[in-house]
This record gives structure tokens, C-alpha cells and sequence, in this order.
């Protein structure tokens, strides 16, 4: 296990982004100031409900007040969810009627049920369609009573190795309610393109931060209250995903487009804290299980079960009943699109991290597993699998930075202190396991690998490899800065970024191939930030006072650090947040870093940076281009412009919300 920086708390997780970027101020000799409040948002309206005590988050008129969502499309079935508010329905809920149609208008129907929601799943909906065709938009729409859900729009995958020339895959992480007025939501609602979003964890929040208090529904006068504070009990729980679903932007992106959502610590912590005094509150008080937090997380999301045999295969329920899990621990599973992609989602946080026992048998002895035997052995067997069956791309959705990203090893197997800002340094033999499985040391060589990442707040590319050693012969291009300011004011130059390949000129190295300097790499990560969660700037204006400017500055310095630092990285910015575009075609897979003010309401989308991997080498290009490795489109010669793609048919309506 790696060390430990002294100004990490003891914690399972380790020293964490916070505690490094804080550590860091400190150690300089800046003092700590206060937290800056910046303007609450508009309340909703109260529930109708004179008996409940507190009024209640939503964000649609009628007893569907949550809106609608879909999830973990198949080739001939989709999730489809909503919620019955019960505070709105005369009497007791009754059965709730979906419908499907291939219209907006919702004239065409092609199918159509009934599911009377409980209790027991906090009134949730959510029913396996089937009988649909692959790579088809299709509308959908609950009704109960007479009153009708805002109408949805998904979109099915293509057919089991079908060829598929392109598919688009908007993802996320850390979507914090409280840091952020979620502009980029509306961006992606707007999107017509997509095939998929791809959230990999922290899709909610158990509690704000201190330093990004943007906006709150109540204001963030009483921090007692249960929307303010880290959840005390299952319906806290509960109530924080209605919450997020208050927001209209949020609530239109799941709308428009399926989603695939895989937790993270936040969206499963039971431990009450709260980062602003809560005064009222007696954290003994709190009662949150896992249980609790595992079986909101299933209610709330149109995620697809998986069996209970860590198998990662799917319960598929053809009746239209509620598709209940049937371990609801297990969230790790894979989605395929035809013959160009595999996606698959793993589960780097409940294990390792969260406390449950890890089996680590697959490992040396004494190495700590955070995946487990059973997933690591199902995670390494589903990508042999997609390589075998011929799928040009697989896109890995996992929950902290993966490449090491710390100071390095100048003598081979001599430990440096560590600063820990990803989890995966503490778990260098499983690691070094997967890329030495990528890497072909059981089999044959498994090319074309992306891993989506989220959890540091940051946006970040990198090469993969396993090791910090700076003797292995890995070699990376020449350290710069960005040319392109970032959608805050403040932020210009946003980023560091590498000015040159390293590949096919003179270097000094002991690879094989002076050619391809970077040939240990054996895939590509892309983690494009967070959705409002804060970045180095935030904690560096917490901790000192500064402005934000000068806290921005203060960031460009860490950034420049980490890229000289650690030869692997490509390209890491830690002040702008938002989301990120994959766009995947038989050639090449272009990541794109789309960045809004999170401090503005409906702030503009700006591309911050835009990079490129390759399906294929050429080393017959200047410079040449290998597979599993990311670089500036420009480095490339390619044009620096948005990519996009077919449009998947009209938007699905939408109306206001409440007043």
C-alpha cells in the first residue's frame, strides 16, 4: 500500500483530493478564512400536503413531480422510471399506465402495461420495456388518474455485432446541487446525437461543501434542514435524490437520453458529517444504513439489476413488474453496442473503500483488492470477451483516476511520499494486474481502451500504465500550457497540456522501439471534471482567502506540477467544471471537455480542450500515431471544432415546472 501524506486523516479512503490541495496551502504558511455564501436559489412550491412537516423538492406539476428517466438500454429493451408522488393522488396510489410510442405526440404506440407502485419502493416505477427494435428513438409517458408524466425519449442499442459506424457517449461525475447551477445539464438535454450518457458515480451528495455553497432550494440560512445536511435516515435518503430532481435542467437531461449510472462513496456513505455546522442536529441521531443507501440508489435510478452470482449478467424481467435487484450490492455490468463498443461499468468503491470485505486472493500476498476477486475476475473476462467477439473500442467507467498521478519512483521499487489523489496508488497490484492483463501477459493483446474517470474534481487525460518508475522507458512529450481560456472569467490558459507527442524523434529511452516512446501504455484516460463538485481553486480560496483569480493561479501552478511530474498525464485542468463528450468511430475516439460557469444560471457551453486517440498506428504520419495513447487534436494536424453526430429524431416536450 502506498504511503500516506502526514497530513492525511486516518480514513479507509485515504488522503483525499481536499486534504492534499488544503495540505498544500497550509504547508505554504497561508492562513485559513472564512466561507463565502454566494446567492440560494428560488424555493419550490410547498407540497399540498398540510400534514407533511416540511414542504417537499419536485420540479414537475401533478403526482408525476419527479419526471422521468431511462436507463441500461439493450438491443430489444430499456429501463423506463418515474415516481408517484403520493402526497398528490386521491386516496391510495393505484396502477400507473406506461406507454410507448415512436412519437412525441405519443400516437404510435408500440407498447403499453400497467404497475401499481408501494411503498416498499418508495412509489418508484420502473419497467423493462420489451419487444423494441435495436438503434431506435422511441417516446414514453406515465399517466395515473388521468394525469399524464412529462413525455421521455430513449433510445435502444444497436443489435448484437451489428456494425456500427459511430456512437456518442456524453458522461459525467459529481454532480453536487449545492456547488453548481447545473448549466451543462441543459446542454446534454439539448443534444440530439447522444446514444448514451454514462454517469461513474457521486450522481448525489450526502452533504455540501463548505467552500461551494453556489446555490440551495431553502437558503443556506438553516443548515438543519434535511436539504442543507447530510441524511440521518433512509427517507433523508430518499428525499436528497428528489432534490436533485427538484432542478428542471437535471431533470430534462435524463428526459432526452438513457443513462448508465454507477455509484461512488457519496451516493453510499452512511457516516453522518457535515462540512457546515449543523446545529441542531445530533449526529448519534443518524440511523443511515448501506441497506438504506444501496436500495434508494436502485429505487431512484433507471439502473438494470444484476444477478446475484457476480456473473455482471442482467435480471431481465419480460412481465412488466418492479425489475428488483437481487443482491443489491452488486452495480458492476456492461452494455454493448454493436460491433464498435463495449461499455462497461465497475464498481471501484463499495469494496475496497466502503468497508465491505475484499477478496484479494487473486493478488501477491498482503496486496489489498478494491475491486474483489469476483469482479476483478468477471472485469478481466468481459474485456478478453469483447476483444475476442471483434468490438473495435471498449469504454470503462471507473470512479477515481486510474493512471498513477503522484510523485514518482526515481529508484525502481524505492517508495517517494505520496500526495494520494486518486485511490488506485493504494492498490498498485491489482493495478498493475489489469494493465498487465490489457497488456496481453495471460493471452493476447487487448487494443483500444478508454477509461471514463471521475472523483478528483479535475479534468484529466492520460496514457495508461501501471508503473511510477521513471526507469521503465515510458517517455512523454514536452510539457505547455493551454492556449484556450475556460468558461469562468477568471480562468485563462486553462490547463496544462503536452506541446509535443514524444514519438518519433530522438529521445533517450530503453523501449524497443524508439519510435513509439509511449508503447507501455495499453489504453487511454479521459475523467472530464465534475458536474459542480470543486476543483483546486475552490479549496485554494477556502483555505487562504484569495480571489479567484489569484486562487486560479495558484491552480496553474498545480497543474503545471502533476503534468512534469508524471509522464503519463497528457493534459489535467483543475478549475472549470462541466461534462465530457466521447465520440467513437472505426478511426479514432475524440474526448471533448465541455466547461459552463457554475456560478451562472444557463451559462454557455465552451469546449475547453478537445483530444484524440487512434484506432490504428500510422508511422507513416508526422508525428506517427500509435493505438492507446491520447494527445491534443492539434498535434495531429486535426481540426479543432465540436464534433457531432446523426440526430436520434425530435426532443421530447417539455413544460414548465411548478411555481
Amino acid at each position: 500500500m502506498s504511503e500516506q501524506s502526514p497530513l492525511a486523516p486516518t480514513s479507509p479512503r485515504g488522503p483525499s483530493r481536499r486534504t492534499f490541495l488544503r495540505g498544500s496551502a497550509l504547508a505554504g504558511g497561508l492562513a485559513v478564512a472564512g466561507v463565502r455564501h454566494a446567492p440560494s436559489a428560488t424555493a419550490a412550491a410547498p407540497s399540498a400536503d398540510p400534514a407533511r412537516a416540511v414542504d417537499y423538492p419536485t420540479c414537475c406539476p401533478g403526482p408525476f413531480a419527479n419526471g422521468v428517466a431511462s436507463g441500461d438500454p439493450l438491443p430489444n429493451r430499456v429501463i423506463l422510471w418515474t415516481r408517484l408522488m403520493p402526497e398528490r393522488v386521491a386516496g391510495a396510489p393505484g396502477p400507473v399506465r406506461w406507454e410507448v410510442a415512436t412519437d412525441p405526440g405519443m400516437t404510435a404506440l408500440v407498447r403499453s402495461g400497467e404497475q401499481t407502485p408501494v411503498a416498499e419502493h418508495d412509489f418508484t416505477v420502473k419497467v423493462d420495456v420489451t419487444g423494441l427494435s435495436p438503434a431506435s428513438t422511441y417516446f414514453y409517458r406515465f399517466t395515473h388518474s388521468g394525469a399524464h408524466s412529462i413525455t421521455g425519449r430513449t433510445r435502444t442499442a444497436p443489435a448484437p455485432g451489428a456494425a456500427v459506424d459511430r456512437v456518442r457517449i456524453a458522461t459525467m461525475s459529481c454532480s453536487s446541487y449545492w456547488s453548481s447551477f447545473w448549466s451543462g445539464f441543459e446542454h446534454i438535454a439539448a443534444r440530439d446525437d447522444l446514444d448514451l450518457v454514462l454517469h461513474v458515480g457521486d450522481y448525489i451528495y450526502d452533504f455540501p461543501d463548505k467552500d461551494e455553497l453556489v446555490r440551495s432550494r431553502v437558503g443556506f440560512a438553516d443548515m438543519d434542514h434535511p436539504d442543507n445536511r447530510d441524511w440521518l435516515d433512509l427517507a433523508e435518503v430518499r428525499r436528497r435524490y428528489a432534490l436533485w430532481r427538484s432542478d428542471p435542467q437535471f431533470v430534462r437531461a435524463h428526459q432526452q437520453h438513457p443513462w448508465m449510472i454507477v455509484w461512488d462513496n457519496h451516493d453510499i456513505d452512511v457516516a453522518y458529517g457535515n462540512e457546515v455546522d449543523a446545529p441542531g442536529i445530533d449526529p448519534a441521531s443518524a440511523t443511515t444504513t448501506l441497506p438504506d443507501t444501496v436500495r434508494a440508489f436502485h429505487e431512484w435510478t433507471p439502473t438494470r439489476p444484476v444477478r446475484a452470482d457476480g456473473s455482471g449478467e442482467f435480471v431481465l424481467v419480460d412481465d412488466g413488474s418492479y425489475p428488483a435487484p437481487e443482491d443489491p450490492l452488486l452495480v458492476y455490468r456492461a452494455l454493448r453496442y454493436g460491433d464498435l463498443v463495449d461499455v462497461v461499468g465497475i464498481d471501484a468503491e463499495s469494496q475496497g473503500v466502503h468497508g465491505l470485505p475484499a477478496d484479494s486472493s487473486h493478488l501477491p500476498p498482503g496486496q489489498p483488492s478494491l475491486l474483489g476477486r469476483r469482479q476483478y475476475e468477471w472485469l478481466t473476462a468481459t474485456l478478453t470477451d469483447s476483444s475476442h467477439r471483434g468490438t473495435r473500442w471498449r469504454v470503462i467507467g471507473n470512479q477515481a483516476w486510474f493512471a498513477p498521478t503522484d510523485i514518482p519512483e526515481v529508484v525502481q521499487g524505492v517508495k517517494m511520499p505520496k500526495l494520494g489523489i486518486g485511490r488506485w496508488g493504494r492498490y498498485a497490484a491489482e493495478r498493475d494486474a489489469i494493465v498487465n492483463h490489457l497488456r496481453g501477459a495471460r493471452g493476447e493483446r487487448i487494443w483500444r481502451n478508454v477509461m471514463v474517470t471521475g472523483d478528483a474534481h479535475g479534468n484529466f487525460a492520460s496514457d495508461v500504465i501501471s508503473t511510477a518508475y521513471l526507469g521503465d522507458g515510458y517517455v512523454s512529450g514536452v510539457p505547455g500550457r493551454n492556449t484556450r481560456d475556460g468558461a469562468e472569467p477568471h480562468n485563462h490558459g486553462a490547463g496544462a497540456v503536452r506541446v509535443s507527442t514524444g514519438n518519433g524523434g530522438p529521445v533517450l529511452s530503453v523501449v524497443d522501439d524508439p519510435a513509439d516512446v509511449r508503447g507501455l501504455s495499453v489504453g487511454v484516460e479521459f475523467a472530464p471534471t465534475s458536474m459542480g463538485r470543486g476543483g483546486a481553486d475552490d479549496m485554494i480560496r477556502g483555505a487562504t482567502g484569495l480571489g479567484p483569480a489569484e486562487s486560479t493561479e495558484i491552480a496553474r501552478a498545480a497543474e503545471a506540477a502533476i503534468l512534469t511530474l508524471n509522464r503519463n498525464t497528457q493534459f489535467v485542468e483543475w478549475v472549470d467544471h462541466g461534462y465530457g463528450i466521447i465520440d467513437l468511430d472505426r478511426d479514432r475516439a475524440v474526448f471533448e471537455f465541455w466547461w459552463q460557469d457554475k456560478h451562472v444560471p444557463r451559462s454557455p457551453d465552451v469546449l475547453g480542450h478537445q483530444m484524440v486517440a487512434f484506432a490504428e498506428e500510422d508511422r507513416s504520419a508526422v508525428p506517427p500515431r500509435f493505438r492507446d495513447q491520447i494527445d491534443a487534436v492539434e498535434l495531429h494536424g486535426l481540426p479543432y471544432r465540436p464534433t457531432s453526430g446523426a440526430p436520434h429524431g425530435p426532443q421530447a416536450p417539455w413544460f414548465p415546472p411548478e411555481a
